[in-house]
């Protein structure tokens, strides 16, 4: 059996980097006028919520405005935010954002790492011939090679942004490469039930990541009792 795990959140704790790297495209070189501590807290709570990596302006967005209104709450205010996002304005941001992560990426790369640093489960990966396992994820193919090479993770393939949007979701792809490889079951691990939702492939087992950023609804967790059972 196939295994399509998710990465952020799943296999690395990237939450530290993602603040970073979206805090720098978002604002650039403007002021920073709230506290750093109510703001850090909120985008850490709220982390969750995004899902390809243009959202982090929404989020970003969201949490200004909460904090300037009082309004609402930034859920609420994100997924408005999102459903507004001009689809262009969402490119230029997300192809922003890459641009600064492959700047820290290659003026630190060692200070870039520490910000990426493996889950527990993520560990289990390491020096293993990882050769049932295909990540999916948002994030950019660069960043995911990177990681793993340098942590000694290997997998039998990557599929990033370029590839789920060309698919329009993470299920669509997980279906097309099941059916490329002609494989009859298959499992996905991931920390976002927005992205287990794409899913109608019968073949496909999902499972929560409850270590992770998102949070559930009804999606079975996969407990950390039976970890190797599945890698």
């Amino acid at each position: 059996m196939i295994k399509f795990l998710d990465f952020d959140g799943v296999i690395v704790d990237s939450i530290d980097e993602c603040y970073s790297v979206s805090c720098e495209t978002y604002y650039g070189r403007k002021v920073f006028p709230y506290d750093k501590d109510i703001y850090k807290e909120l985008f850490y709570r709220f982390r969750g919520l995004v899902k390809p990596a243009s959202e982090y302006h929404c989020l970003h967005k969201s949490i200004e405005e909460f904090l300037l209104k009082g309004t609402d709450n930034v859920n609420v205010i994100f997924h408005r935010n999102v459903n507004e996002f001009n689809r262009n304005e969402a490119d230029i941001f997300e192809k922003k954002f890459f641009n600064t992560r492959l700047l820290h990426q290659e003026d630190n790369f060692l200070a870039w790492i520490e910000m990426n640093p493996l889950t527990e489960f993520g560990q289990l990966l390491v020096g293993r011939e990882n050769n049932e396992i295909y990540i999916v994820t948002t994030k950019n193919r660069r960043a995911v090679e990177s990681i793993l090479e340098y942590y000694n993770i290997s997998v039998a393939g990557i599929y990033a942004c370029d590839e789920i949007k060309s698919a329009g979701n993470k299920g669509n792809l997980i279906s097309d490469v099941m059916d490329l490889k002609n494989e009859k079951k298959s499992m996905f691990l991931d920390d976002a039930v927005e992205h287990l939702m794409t899913v109608s492939d019968e073949r496909v087992r999902c499972y929560f990541a409850d270590w992770g950023y998102g949070i559930n609804n009804s999606y079975q967790v996969l407990n950390r009792e039976v970890w190797g059972n599945y890698i």
